[in-house]
């Protein structure tokens, strides 16, 4: 394989422009998936002992659901049937 190389040196140029940036999108894959792990489980970390606090105080678990909805952003309410029926009428288009 080596012979290769050294009949077309130019070879080696190619393969390091081709592999350099191959490895540095793995790499950065890699790096981008841990990250976002670690930051997965940080908060799930910070929600439990929040609550593990809340309940040592002696919080209600409805006052627990209070504070905890509280931090996070107003979702507007979704009607289940709404969406049911939604998509009962596609499948009834889809299948016409």
């Amino acid at each position: 394989m080596l012979e290769i190389f050294s009949a077309n040196p130019w070879l080696v140029a190619v393969a390091e422009v081709a592999f350099v940036p191959l490895v540095g999108v793995v790499v950065g894959i890699v790096c981008i998936s841990l990250n976002v792990c670690r930051r997965k489980i940080r908060l799930a970390q910070f929600d439990f002992e929040l609550k593990r606090d809340m309940l040592q105080r002696g919080l209600s678990a409805e006052e627990i659901r209070t504070v905890i909805e509280a931090g996070r952003p107003a979702v507007p309410d979704r009607d289940a049937r709404a969406c049911g029926d939604h998509r009962r009428e596609t499948q009834s288009w889809t299948h016409k």
